[in-house]
This record gives structure tokens, sequence and C-alpha cells, in this order.
């Protein structure tokens, strides 16, 4: 896979899993707008619900009205019960007051809310409860706010002895699980239900807004930064290959286009540029001296073999292939011992020996040994050996001569 497609591969893979923190982020901030905007909502109308409540009870004991059956739509509880009703009307909400010892089945709570008013009040510090959850398959925000007696609401729900008349008329006490609560109780709660379809519809509209912006973003900023990386990363990588390339496959020592900066990779562009220069002044070196070399031994005498110390051959001269009948590409990677036979030419060592062990004394000396011609016929030859090259990469040149 080439470093584009790479590179490409890595950054579309980050963008996109930022892309989608960043989509999941926005989402979870809009599911908590909606939350908080529906809870704020609720908290105003319970409120108000329940200053209503308080200002009608505030009013009828100060202008110590006697409630009636007659009287009985201004029960601060009753009243405040309508209104929100009507309210509730308008904005399409759901808004009673509810409890788990209720006297009007009108005000019976639902499986919701009879659970929410047991968690109210088996937890004091728990003064209200909100969620969201389906009702009928509609989505609602459902909010439930405690409610407790004062000494307004015991003229009704304290002691039935002092309970007025027509309530025990219309309710009987057999009946009637709303009496005996003291100041301070929980009474029940205010429950609100409201549809949030609108306001998920209406800021829906805004997170696909939202959406579209951020993905138009997105889209700009991989188009950008893969410029930036295909002129600044890229190009000068896929230059330095091809040249790396174009020097593996010809030969030929060919410069990558120079970058202007100071960063890494024009560093590294200008190292190998300085290198391929080196690299190409030493071998135009090497290439004359080997030329000089080869034409010093066509020249001579003698007939000249040169091999590495394990044996190999990379040079015969003219004189050689005259000598021993073999052309020099018959004869570049053989040993040397091919062309002698395998008779000692000393006392206690042989040739062999002396190359594999590189004994430089026996080097110093003239040999006399028996060479092998291609045809198997054997000549007396006087044999010297000269070490050459370097101390780390020595070669060897022996010089035949025939033995008279």
């Amino acid at each position: 896979m080439k470093l584009r497609v790479k590179t490409n591969l890595i950054f579309l893979v980050v963008l996109a899993g930022l892309l989608s923190t960043s989509l999941y982020w926005q989402y979870r901030q809009h599911q908590a707008l909606i939350f908080s905007e529906a809870t704020e909502k609720a908290e105003i109308i319970a409120i108000e619900a329940t200053r209503t409540r308080e200002y009608l009870s505030a009013q009828l004991l100060e202008g110590d009205i006697e409630l009636s059956s007659e009287r009985y739509g201004i029960i601060p509880v009753v009243a405040a019960n309508r209104i929100g009703q009507t309210v509730a009307e308008d904005l399409t909400y759901t808004i009673k007051h509810t409890s788990n010892r209720y006297r009007n089945p009108a005000n019976a709570p639902d499986d919701y809310e009879a659970k929410v008013l047991e968690k109210l009040a088996v937890n004091p510090d728990l003064d209200h409860f909100a969620e969201l959850t389906t009702i009928a398959d509609t989505r609602v925000f459902r909010y439930l706010r405690a409610a407790y007696a004062d000494s307004s609401c015991l003229e009704c729900h304290g002691d039935p002895a002092e309970s007025p008349r027509f309530l025990k008329e219309i309710y009987p006490l057999a009946d009637d699980p709303a009496y005996r609560y003291v100041t301070g109780d929980m009474i029940g709660a205010i429950s609100i239900a409201i549809p949030i379809a609108e306001i998920e519809k209406r800021l829906a509209a805004g997170f696909k807004n939202t959406l579209i912006t951020t993905g138009v973003f997105f889209c700009l900023l991989v188009l950008i930064i893969g410029y930036l990386i295909e002129r600044t990363v890229l190009k000068p990588v896929n230059s330095l290959a091809a040249a790396i390339s174009n020097l593996r496959q010809t030969g030929e020592f060919t410069e990558a286009p120079e970058l202007t900066g100071n960063d890494e990779i024009s560093g590294l562009v200008g190292s190998y540029n300085e290198m391929i220069r080196e690299l190409e002044q030493k071998t135009s070196h090497l290439e004359e001296s080997e030329r000089r070399f080869r034409l010093m031994t066509q020249v001579s005498q003698d007939a000249i073999v040169a091999f590495l110390p394990n044996g190999k051959i990379f040079l015969f001269n003219e004189n050689a292939e005259q000598l021993f009948g073999y052309q020099q590409n018959e004869m570049l990677g053989e040993t040397l011992t091919k062309i002698f036979t395998e008779a000692p030419v000393s006392e206690d060592k042989s040739l062999e020996d002396a190359i594999r062990e590189n004994d430089l004394s026996w080097f110093h000396e003239k040999q006399t040994l028996t060479g092998v011609r291609k045809d198997q016929s054997e000549v007396m030859l006087e044999m010297s050996v000269k070490m050459a090259g370097t101390a780390d990469q020595p070669f060897y040149m022996a010089f035949f001569k025939r033995k008279s």
C-alpha cells in the first residue's frame, strides 16, 4: 500500500472519529437542552400552581369565607386544578394535583405517578422528579413536584370531624382516605406532562443545521490538510523514492528536487542529494581507477589473474586467456585452483592452503606450480602473488610466466 493511501486512510479514520465524537457530543447537548427547557417550563408551571393555591387559601382565611357546595370551585386545590387544566388546553400540556390518598377520582395517579409519589414520600430530600418517558407511543416529559400540607389545607384534609359538611356529603368518610394530615406532611404532588415532539422537531432542525455546518467544515479541513500533506510531505518523499528507485534500476545518480525550508524532510532530501553527489564523484574516481587498472593489466607482458581472499577470480587478462585457453567471461567467479593441479608447491603447504590462510610470507616468494589449461594439458608455471586493495577489503594479483 502506497504512503499516500496509508496517510489518507489514517487521516480519514482520525477525522471520522473526531467528527463522530463531535456529532455525538452535540447530540447529547441537544438532548440535555430539551430536558433543561422542559424542566424549566415545568418548574414555572408548578410554582405558579402552588402560588395560586396558596394565594386562594390566604384569601379565604383573610376574608373568613366559609366553604360550601356552592363555593366548591374556589377550594384552593380545586381552583388550582381547574386553572391548570385551562392553561394546559392552551399549551397541550397535562397539569393536575395528584396523590396516592386522593379524594376526587379525577386526581387519581396513573401507574407512573404512583411510583414517583412513593419515591418522593420515602425521600424527604427529593422535592421533585423529572424524566423523559413515553405515553401511548408519544415521547413526553414527566415532572412531579411534591406538595406539602399547610394550615389552610387542614380544614379539608385534617381532622374529619372539623371538615365541612358538604365534603362529607360528597365524599363519605368511609371511602375518603384524604384526611388526618398534619402540617408538613406530603399531601401529594403537582404532576405535569409536556409533549416534546415539537421541541424535538425544533431542536432537530437546529441539529441538522449543525450537522451540515460541521460536515462542510470537516470536508474543507480534509481537503486543506490533505493538500498541505501532499505538498509538504508526500510530494518530496515520492520524489526521493523515485530518485532511489531510478538509482537501483539504472545505476544513474539522480538528485531529488531540492526543497526550501529547514524541516526534517528538507534536511532528508538535502542529505540524500549530498550523498548522491559524493557517490557520483567517488564512483567516477573508482571507474577511472578501474579503467587504468584494466589497461595496465592488458598491456602487461605477464598473464595476470586477480582474485579475492576466497579464491574467486574477478579479472583474467588477455595473456592469461592465451596461456590457459579460457576466455575471461568463463573464469569470472571461478576459483583460482581451477587452473593448477592439486600437487603441493612447497614441502608443507599447497597454494590453496596459502590462499585460505592468507600467508603473507608465502606470497612474497615466487612459486613453481603446474598449471592446467582448458584442454586439460599441463604447463609449468612460475607464479608470484601480490596483495592489493585495502586492509579491510584486500584482493590479490597472481602473475604467471611459463617456466622454461
